[in-house]
């Protein structure tokens, strides 16, 4: 007798779950279509990254976001100055570099720090 096929289970620590299931809650879905939506949205925010600016790649994430892009051949430096998310390759608050990082989801970490 063969096993009826199931979805893949997938382990998440017990915080992210509290947090993931209010936000399900709050927005009347089920926990299992809000995680989908979010991983789903992720993963295309990802491809569309590849797409849009093949070119920057992430380096590191720490007190700034440090992006590599191989079109010039140099390091981009982002951080918050007074309040705005501020580039040191482009000497700018609006580039193709701060728009990458505004993409990613590690920006928040960034708010509040400045190097400089």
């Amino acid at each position: 007798m063969k096993k009826p096929k199931r979805d893949p289970t997938v382990a998440i620590q017990q915080s992210i779950y509290s947090r993931a299931k209010a936000r399900a809650d709050a927005r009347g879905v089920t926990l299992i279509d809000y995680v989908n939506e979010i991983l789903l949205l992720n993963i295309e925010k990802d491809d569309f990254l590849k797409k849009y600016a093949p070119y920057i790649e992430t380096v590191s994430v720490g007190e700034t976001i440090v992006l590599r892009d191989h079109k010039v051949n140099k390091l981009a430096e982002i951080y918050f100055k007074n309040g705005m998310l501020y580039c040191t390759q482009d000497e700018s608050n609006d580039c193709m570099h701060i728009h990458f990082a505004l993409a990613l989801p590690q920006v928040i970490k960034l708010k509040g720090k400045s190097p400089r």
